[in-house]
């Protein structure tokens, strides 16, 4: 997609500033190295708008302008003599390839940084295709430098003619190693079912394939000069047809199988529910063992409990008629000066109102000895009551409701964008806890997002957030896994 809106740029800039890239070929030449320059700068900042950073910075960093102008020059060759298009886009074929380098030194000042940042690190993999694409990258320098050189004016006037174009023949060579370039790093992403990169193996094919096709039957019109051409465009159609097939089957897979991280997830949280009525700490214990003893002492007799108080009252008046008693024998021993009749009337009055004394003060022990009885009894059945009272008005024990999620539990599935392509992020919830992530990337190079993946995955499934740190020489795939992650649970919520 992106290689198709850049061919439609450069078609229509070759042929709409051709007049003017003739005029003034100096200022187009500092313009796109200008261009390059502050694409460079560009990406390497955290450019969080997507359209901006993919469609703007990815058609210069991604190298896709530079490609798409690459194809301008050399389709030129193609064209049919005479035609409109050869005559207007021939005579600033020098200029246009002079432009075109300028602009390619964003995409080889880019990745060739990433390369030899690779190269050095021991804990990148530097894997054999890597390894091609390399040697492939380093030949593709070596040969547009010197014919970029080459191809200002003052410098090819200087030259014999013959040479000079024997020399520019290595453009072929150049464009062969471009095609190979980009069939290298794609096949491999298209196999694994990467979404995109088997549409963009079949159009690299269409335009590089047809172009050598094209080409060589321009060569052999032109030399053999044959009476029919139409054998000859069956000819060339068919072999366009059998090359593109011939990829498509080369680079054809199913889709991608998301690597899983090997980081275990954080244990579940998990709600304990208490369904035992027995007491749970140790003041509880304590009430209930004082509400038993409190019970034994209420479960005896009451009346046995009040009896040593009677018993003390029945003394005292016992007592009291004992020495009552006994004044009454002194009071008969003094009856011998006085009249008998007198005596004995005196006697039996003291007698009467001691009696009388007697009763009264029996009456008033009796009363006293009850009133105690009374208010003892009332104080008991008012304790046995405060004990009992907790452990009959305790309220039962019910199970405590069930635990409030902010997410729902499912399988949420997001993207954000990474270094020069989209990162894709599965993740799975179950009552809130995060317990699977897997994830994938359509970035050019899958080794930045394998390095970032392990780590960022692991420490979200461990801390159970998406902000955690990013892996140093990966930060945009971090950041992009944990956005995909952070659109997940944003998904998820209730």
């Amino acid at each position: 997609m992106l290689f198709l809106i850049a061919l439609t740029i450069a078609v229509l800039f070759s042929v709409l500033c051709a007049g003017a890239l003739k005029k003034a070929p100096l200022a187009f030449y500092i313009g796109g190295t200008l261009i390059s320059v502050l694409m460079i700068v560009l990406a390497q900042q955290p450019v969080e708008n997507v359209i901006l950073r993919k469609y703007v910075i990815g058609l210069f960093s991604r190298g896709a302008l530079a490609g798409a102008l690459w194809v301008v020059v050399m389709g030129m060759r193609v064209l049919p003599d005479g035609s409109k298009a050869i005559k207007r886009l021939m005579p600033v074929r020098g200029e246009l390839s002079i432009f075109t380098a300028t602009v390619t030194l964003s995409h080889i000042i880019f990745y060739g940084l990433s390369y030899i940042k690779r190269l050095t690190d021991p804990n990148f993999s530097k894997a054999a295709d890597f390894l091609l694409t390399c040697g492939i990258c380093a030949a593709l320098v070596l040969i547009m430098v010197p014919l970029t050189v080459l191809s200002f004016k003052k410098i090819r006037k200087k030259m014999n003619a013959k040479k000079w174009k024997n020399i520019q023949r290595a453009a072929y060579v150049f464009y062969a190693l471009i095609y190979l370039h980009i069939i290298a790093l794609f096949i491999p992403k298209a196999k694994a079912g990467i979404e995109g990169y088997f549409l963009s193996c079949l159009v690299y094919t269409a335009v590089f394939g047809g172009y050598m096709i094209l080409r060589v039957r321009k060569w052999y019109v032109k030399k053999k000069t044959p009476e029919n051409s139409a054998l000859l465009n069956i000819a060339s159609t068919a072999c366009a047809v059998l090359l593109t097939g011939i990829v498509a089957f080369c680079s054809y897979g199913k889709p991608q199988n998301k690597v899983r991280t090997n980081r275990p997830a954080a244990k579940k949280v998990t709600v304990m529910t208490v369904n035992d009525t027995s007491p749970t700490n140790e003041e509880d214990r304590t009430t209930l063992r004082l509400s038993a003893d409190r019970d034994d002492t209420s479960s005896h007799d009451p009346g046995e409990s009040s009896s040593p108080d009677s018993k003390n009252s029945s003394d005292s008046s016992s007592s009291q008629k004992d020495s009552s008693s006994s004044r009454k024998k002194d009071s008969s021993s003094g009856e011998e000066d006085t009249d008998e009749e007198e005596q004995d009337e005196n006697h039996e009055e003291q007698d009467e109102q001691e009696e009388q004394n007697d009763r009264e003060e029996q009456g008033e022990h009796k009363e006293q000895s009850e009133e105690r009885k009374d208010n003892r009894q009332e104080e008991k059945r008012e304790e046995q009551q405060e004990v009992r009272e907790p452990v009959q008005t305790q309220p039962p024990v019910t199970e405590p409701p069930e635990p409030e999620f902010i997410y729902n539990n499912g399988t949420y599935e997001d993207s954000a964008y990474g270094y020069d392509g989209e990162v894709h992020v599965t993740i799975t919830i179950e009552n809130d806890v995060i317990t699977e992530i897997s994830a994938y990337s359509d970035e050019e190079e899958p080794d930045y997002f394998d390095s970032a993946y392990e780590t960022v995955a692991g420490d979200i499934l461990n801390y159970q957030t998406c902000e955690v740190d990013a892996v140093s020489g990966a930060t945009y795939s971090s950041n992009a896994i944990m956005k995909a992650v952070k659109k997940c649970l944003e998904q998820a919520r209730k």
